[in-house]
């Protein structure tokens, strides 16, 4: 029997083949997904998370802002405000709805090179 994060997860890509992003953002979305759900069942086996983190909306709002914290210590913001565009993606396209975590500040331009 397949888990229910690959259910999900493939449930997801075909939301995604049937948008309007380009393949390299489906791709990308659909890789940081995988890293969403892996992290929610790691968290649920380490008793951070309830049972069902996906089962209600504001269960899934607080696995999603719990993701979000843990992610923003590892990464850069550049980063962490990309998964969770993908995190907030995702649960538009599978039905609860947007999880409103707040975009970071805007990310300072990249410095360019003088030739």
């Amino acid at each position: 029997m397949r888990s229910a994060a690959a259910i999900l997860l493939g449930a997801y890509a075909a939301a995604l083949a049937g948008s309007r992003l380009a393949p390299s953002s489906r791709a990308v979305y659909l890789r940081r997904a995988r890293g969403y759900l892996t992290w929610i069942a790691a968290a649920v086996a380490g008793g951070r998370l309830a049972e069902e983190p996906l089962a209600d909306m504001t269960a899934a709002v607080r696995a999603a802002r719990a993701y979000h914290r843990a992610l923003t210590g590892r990464c850069t913001p550049r980063t962490a405000d990309g998964v969770r565009a993908a995190v907030e993606d995702f649960h538009t396209r599978l039905g609860p709805g947007g999880t409103g975590i707040p975009r970071g500040p805007a990310p300072q331009p990249l410095a360019t090179q003088s030739l």
